[in-house]
């Protein structure tokens, strides 16, 4: 419906909001200003040479001069064709409400009708904030809400920011793709949970807390690095005993007895190699491990200050470590 809506206005310019625009304007009549006639003509004069800017110009300097429903329509009409979606839906409303020189009933009808594409192309809230109290603003202006505190918003990206005293300030994204009906809820939060600054009294809770727990924590690692340094010698071991088994057969293979003939050496010099792999890789995991667990090893006592210090960090690829003096 918004395309064939667009399709009609770049299409159908005769169909449009210039239909009888000059007609019923017989509401110029003597009993008005000089100037509001004038006004009135030369506004017209404009908006039948497409120059709809100069005609909205025109049109709100007579609405100045004497408001009525009709200068509402003709400023409605210029918004519409200007694609002012959003001040062609005020205006047009207002010129149905107006009850000064009162649109003739074809003018209602008209009116209507072209109210009623306006609105396809914006987007309609209901805007709820809390707190109450709270300002909100958009795309940096206040914003102008219709006599149902509903707030129109034309097509594209806009921001809305809400601020209050004591609150975070919120800023809010919105994009307008026109014709829908949206509630808008915004929520402020107190500043200090939103800027996540903790008490001093949170503060010196962590740090209470922290401490036991890091020399807890630091203590157990160290044992479980040097339970698993220990089972891992224990694999070294038996590496070891299974490499100089295999080293053994390997030998009697090279060097064998009378009438005895070898027939797998290559698959005993095969797991020689992985019995010697085996023995060096896990040995020098268990002794890594150790060190490791002694290095981490806590004892609860607190360093001199400003004394020099060792600090490691750990890592399963070894141990870096740097110092302080």
């Amino acid at each position: 419906m918004a395309v064939m809506a667009l399709c009609s206005t770049m299409f159908l310019p005769s169909a449009r909001a210039a239909d009888n625009l000059s007609e019923p304007w017989s509401g110029a009549d003597a009993t008005d200003a000089p100037a509001y006639r004038r006004t009135i003509k030369e506004g017209l004069a404009e908006y039948d040479a497409l120059h709809f800017e100069e005609a909205r110009s025109l049109f709100r300097r007579a609405h100045s001069i004497s408001p009525n429903a009709r200068t509402f329509r003709g400023v409605g009409m210029a918004s519409f064709e200007l694609r002012d979606y959003v001040l062609a839906v005020h205006n047009l409303s207002a010129a149905l409400r107006d009850k000064r020189k009162p649109l003739s009933a074809e003018q209602r009808t008209q009116t209507q009708a072209l109210l009623d594409r306006s609105r396809m192309f914006v987007d309609e809230y209901t805007l709820t904030v809390s707190p109450a109290k709270a300002s909100v603003i958009i795309d940096g202006r206040a914003p102008e809400f219709e006599p149902d505190r509903t707030l129109l918003l034309g097509f594209g990206s806009h921001t809305l920011e809400a601020r209050a005293p004591g609150m975070a300030d919120r800023s809010l994204p919105i994009i307008v793709r026109g014709g829908e009906r949206r509630e808008l809820s915004v929520t402020l939060a107190p500043a200090a949970v939103a800027g996540g600054e903790p008490t001093e009294a949170q503060v010196a809770e962590v740090a209470t807390s922290a401490k036991p727990a890091a020399k807890v924590s630091s203590n157990r690692s160290a044992k479980i690095w040097l339970w698993t340094s220990g089972a891992t010698a224990l694999l070294a071991v038996g590496a070891g005993i299974y490499w100089a088994r295999q080293n053994s057969q390997l030998n009697d293979c090279r060097n064998p007895l009378v009438e005895w003939q070898c027939t797998n050496e290559s698959a005993l010099k095969t797991q020689w190699d992985i019995g010697l792999g085996a023995m060096v890789g896990t040995g020098a995991a268990a002794l890594t491990m150790a060190l490791i667990g002694i290095l981490s090893w806590n004892s609860g006592h607190s360093p001199p200050p400003k004394h020099s210090a060792l600090g490691c960090a750990v890592s399963p690829f070894g141990v870096t470590c740097q110092g302080s003096f």
